[in-house]
């Protein structure tokens, strides 16, 4: 019961922040700027998706333990990417193309990876890699690699420099390359 409260609690901060001052101006200018004028018939239900969106970012950036000052970036950005989301499925729906249902477990159609030979491939060169590289250079293929992580989010993991970081990819290169 706790946790609820404090959800309610969240969601009105975010929707106080929402109408406080002129934030409401974030949403219109996201849809200023995709060129969503008021004579489109769908202008009110992209405003209000808009005004969700806002909610669910300001939230997120709470989380995320945002700096203040970079909360109306952050919202923005995520408004403007939901919004262009909203047209985009729109837009399919208007095309014919099929949307999926939640009806259907989409995850059942895909085909099991590690049961392929490419699977099998590529760790077996990865841990053939990962015994002539280094202990920095394995540490950024396994990050990399493996978790899928960008070079800035494995300078920050590994308490290092981007420019070393680009070091130990390069180091994983010329050894993949030999």
């Amino acid at each position: 019961m706790k946790r609820n409260n404090k959800q309610i609690e969240l969601y009105q901060d975010a929707f106080d922040f929402l109408l406080d001052g002129d934030h409401e101006l974030v949403v219109y200018g996201v849809l200023k700027k995709l060129h969503i004028r008021r004579d489109n018939p769908y202008y009110e239900d992209l405003v209000q998706e808009g005004m969700m969106a806002f909610v669910e970012k300001y939230i997120q950036a709470i989380n995320l333990k945002k700096e203040p000052g970079s909360y109306l970036l952050f919202i923005y950005q995520g408004v403007y990417w939901y919004i262009l989301d909203c047209l985009r499925k729109e837009m399919r729906h208007r095309a014919g193309i099929e949307e999926p249902t939640d009806e259907k477990d989409l995850m059942l159609e895909l085909e099991d990876k590690k049961k392929s030979v490419g699977f099998y491939d590529a760790h077996i060169i990865s841990d053939e890699l990962r015994n002539q590289l280094s202990q920095e250079e394995a540490r950024y293929l396994t990050l990399a690699y493996d978790y899928g992580m960008n070079i800035s989010e494995i300078a920050r993991e590994c308490h290092a420099s981007r420019t070393t970081v680009y070091k130990w990819r390069r180091g994983v290169i010329n050894q993949f390359q030999k």
